[in-house]
């Protein structure tokens, strides 16, 4: 019962995102602008209601819907089967469309006229082509055919609480750059110079979401994988930071209120990129913890539907944007810099997709398997981003070309010499792109600190250019500057770690509902961590879970390795540096794109 009405459902979604696309294509007309806005609304509603409804067959277990079968259990916790609801190709497809029909109605209620019905007409086509997608390939209310008292659960890397708050914060990024996508297709049409600030709020909310989903994800690999890293250069990490980079260059070129061609292009390539990161998590083409295997059939499909969109809306800028001036550029002026900076993060975006999709490209064209891996990345993406470091704080000081800018620099600079001295006083022998990392970071806090005091910077702008360096600092100090250590230990042996002795003081087994584990517990200075080691069923997957205490300015990381006989166990601990710092700084950046993007919400 439940997948018929689901399904009934998505079709009358579908009527109404129809009606949507025909009535605003009229909307000149009051009576249309009214039906179409109307359309927005009721479509929303009803695909939200379908939603809810395969929310409920996961948490009521209804075995009776395939997809239900195949990812769901009833020893499950209540949050685990919510999560199991978009934890698969069908459900996590229906999560986008939710959040593209939801902007619809965001278009038709805070969006003035004649960019509505504009907007809304694009919005739209896209709500209809993936909602024919997943109605004709992927409706996730397909019945099962017999009955089962019992389904094959979830993925055992999805159950996690971590992991309930990241890939719908990813979604919400990836399918919001949707909205200046439509707003600048909606511009382009109009062929008319107006002013872009109307893109920033737009630009600033699904920013802000994909760096807290981005941020979640570093977090959940951290703790979860046991491998006391934040970043893999994993394909799909990689994706997500190809859309973030293009809307942060976006981000920054709006508030220039010039460059119309190079604004719209971002504004278009940033929704291109997730859509490319939609298809590559789905396809099969890239083997990774946090993709989607599909079939082939539904790849081709998919592919065909992104290569369209993307193609009409390029043609529409290749057509348009010669109506656009071309404003001169002074390089050394506040334009100028951020210019500059925007076309650096697209240097450094086009290096991390050449990376990312070359394997793909050697093998469909013939050549043998390769992987591209961190030092790949570390040696290009690391010398192309110090630019971007170096010339953050110049552009939040400069006002114009007459000011005094190196005295204000005076302070930075005394600031990274200081710190260089101490580092190279203490550290023996000193590691070259720690040292550089950490001057860096120095440089970009000291100088926000700088423009925010001398009003330069507004709190939201001051709070994310913190988080960078912040983040910087973390990422530098805790890479640069961690102790490792692994042995097998006997019950009451210790670990030397950084000066602290990690004993072993006992192991058992024990049995959840979902797994059964071999959990340690260590101890230091009358603290305990307990790692352990879990079987999933029924999958039969073995999954870690590292133990970590902070004080805010370390981590004391520990991992339970696999028994090694007689009574030992090999553990594997680090001691990392200011490793909360990294997502501190994501945290920061998240606080200022909510601060900004409260400055500037557009009144209905």
């Amino acid at each position: 019962m439940l997948g018929e009405i689901g399904t009934f459902f998505l079709e009358l979604a579908l009527g109404f995102a129809c009606v949507q696309v025909a009535a605003s294509f009229n909307g000149q007309h009051n009576r249309w602008e009214v039906l179409g806005r109307v359309s927005a609304f009721l479509q929303t509603g009803i695909i939200i209601s379908a939603f809810l409804i395969l929310v409920i067959a996961f948490v009521c277990c209804d075995f009776s819907l395939l997809l239900v079968a195949l990812h769901d259990h009833t020893s499950l916790p209540w949050y685990y089967r919510l999560a199991a609801t978009w934890g698969n190709h069908e459900g996590s497809l229906f999560l986008f469309i939710c959040v593209l029909s939801a902007l619809s109605a965001a278009f038709a209620f805070f969006l003035p006229l004649p960019l509505r019905t504009k907007s809304l007409i694009s919005q739209g086509i896209i709500t209809v082509l993936f909602l024919v997608l997943l109605l004709t390939t992927s409706n996730p209310f397909l019945p099962l055919p017999f009955h089962i008292s019992e389904g094959q659960s979830l993925n055992p890397l999805l159950q996690d609480k971590g992991l309930l708050l990241h890939p719908p914060l990813l979604y919400l990024g990836y399918v919001g750059f949707s909205a200046p996508f439509s707003i600048a297709l909606s511009l382009l049409w109009e062929g008319k110079e107006r002013s872009l600030k109307i893109l920033r709020p737009w630009v600033l909310l699904p920013w802000g979401l994909l760096t807290a989903g981005i941020t979640f994800g570093s977090w959940w690999a951290y703790y979860e994988l046991g491998w006391g890293g934040w970043w893999f250069w994993d394909p799909v990490e990689n994706i997500s930071l190809m859309p973030w980079l293009a809307a942060t260059a976006l981000l920054h070129i709006l508030l220039t209120d010039k460059f119309h061609k190079w604004t719209l292009f971002l504004c278009l390539l940033t929704f291109g990129l997730s859509l490319l990161g939609t298809f590559l998590v789905r396809s099969g083409l890239i083997i990774s913890v946090h993709s989607f295997a599909v079939d082939p059939e539904k790849g081709i499909v998919m592919a065909s539907l992104i290569a369209l969109i993307m193609a009409a809306a390029f043609a529409i800028w290749m057509l348009k944007a010669p109506k656009f001036s071309s404003p001169p550029v002074q390089l050394v002026s506040q334009k100028g810099l951020i210019l500059g900076n925007s076309l650096i993060l697209s240097i450094v975006l086009a290096t991390l997709l050449l990376g990312t999709l070359y394997p793909l490209l050697n093998e469909i064209l013939g050549g043998s398997p390769l992987s591209i891996g961190a030092p790949y990345f570390e040696n290009t993406l690391v010398p192309l981003s110090l630019p971007l470091f170096i010339l953050l704080p110049i552009g939040c000081l400069f006002c114009t070309q007459r000011m005094d800018l190196f005295s204000l620099l005076l302070i930075p600079l005394t600031a990274v010499l200081g710190a260089l001295v101490l580092l190279l006083y203490y550290v023996h022998p000193p590691s070259l792109l720690s040292i550089t990392g950490i001057s860096l970071a120095i440089w970009v806090i000291s100088g926000t600190l700088l423009a925010f005091y001398k009003k330069r910077l507004s709190l939201g702008a001051f709070c994310a250019h913190l988080g960078v360096g912040v983040s910087l600092l973390g990422v530098s100090v805790g890479g640069g500057f961690r102790v490792d250590e692994a042995r097998p230990l006997k019950i009451h042996h210790s670990l030397p770690l950084a000066g602290l002795p990690l004993t072993l003081e006992s192991v058992f087994h024990g049995n959840e509902p979902t797994y059964i584990y071999e959990r340690a517990i260590l101890s230091y200075s009358k603290r305990q961590l307990a790692p352990e080691k879990r079987l999933y069923r029924p999958q039969q997957s073995f999954i870690s879970e590292t133990a970590i205490t902070t004080n805010g300015f370390r981590d004391i990381y520990v991992a339970l390795g696999p028994y090694q006989g007689e009574d030992t166990w090999l553990v594997r601990a680090s001691w990392i540096p200011l490793a909360p710092w990294i997502w501190l700084g994501g945290a920061l950046m998240v606080l200022g794109a909510g601060l900004s993007l409260f400055r500037r919400l557009p009144r209905p």
